[in-house]
């Protein structure tokens, strides 16, 4: 896949204009809003115009004036690495481009939307079996990501997204980072409070092994309809993953427990 972007000696990145320029937001038609994020909403969109004419695609549009340069960095950093993964379990960035106000990310739609909502509606958690079609997606996607070096920071099942026919996609690669391109954030503090790891919390060094983390809190949660360290309370909920507190219910099989407990070990070093 091109690579539109090129890391600037003040460690910013910037499109190539020549790459991007064919590119313009009145190519697409907008249609409903999908999902509100931290730096920019995504939405259904129709493409009038290009390579995928007459198809629908989801495009995230972020506005740059509302971000501070750290910010901005980080959208293009998202970009930068989003572009590079190309695996079926993981949501396909076909290309971003921007003009003066706006950056956009232009994405595989996936119809059915997130997981988390298609469990929450479902109102029972999903049978072992289900959840091994779910993790199976998953972890592919993560071996893969990991493989190349990408660390997620950010997987939860909120960030995991559902095809026309319940194919599974990694999505949101906002807090993603290269482990071999980290630039002083070993320590930095990011995720969500049912998901983060103890490491983070703590602000010790981490690696990919947050992720596994992450992975066993969204296993938990498919099986018993809850993340197991949820609580009322933010400090609460973060007290109880340092000390990996957690209670799992005897309706599930020992397989299943032994194989959250190892997802879910606290990184000592």
């Amino acid at each position: 896949m091109t690579d539109y972007f090129y890391e600037e000696s003040n460690h910013r990145y910037r499109q190539f204009s020549q790459n991007l320029s064919k590119h313009v937001i009145e190519d697409f038609e907008i249609g409903q809003l999908l999902g509100r994020g931290g730096f920019g909403d995504v939405y259904k969109a129709f493409a009038k115009k290009g390579e995928f004419c007459g198809k629908e695609i989801a495009i995230k549009i972020i506005d740059k004036s509302s971000l501070k340069s750290d910010a901005l960095q980080r959208v293009y950093s998202e970009a930068k690495i989003h572009a590079k993964l190309s695996h079926s379990s993981i949501l396909k960035l076909y290309y971003s481009f921007e003009d003066s106000r706006y950056f956009y990310m232009v994405m595989e739609l996936c119809h059915n939307g997130e997981l988390y909502k298609y469990i929450h509606q479902r109102r029972v958690p999903l049978s072992e079996a289900e959840a091994r079609w779910v993790m199976i997606q998953i972890i592919e996607g993560l071996l893969y990501m990991h493989e190349h070096g990408i660390m997620h920071r950010d997987l939860k099942l909120s960030n995991i997204l559902l095809t026309e026919r319940n194919e599974l996609k990694i999505a949101d690669f906002g807090l993603a980072t290269n482990i071999n391109e980290r630039n002083g954030e070993p320590n930095t503090l990011c995720g969500t409070p049912n998901y983060i790891s103890p490491e983070i919390i703590s602000r010790k060094p981490y690696g990919l092994a947050t992720d596994v983390w992450s992975l066993g809190c969204m296993l938990a949660t498919i099986l018993t309809g809850q993340a197991p360290f949820e609580s009322k309370e933010v400090q609460k909920t973060l007290d109880r993953v340092t000390k990996a507190d957690y209670e799992l219910p005897n309706t599930l099989s020992r397989e299943a427990k032994n194989l959250i407990n190892q997802l879910l070990q606290v990184v000592t070093e």
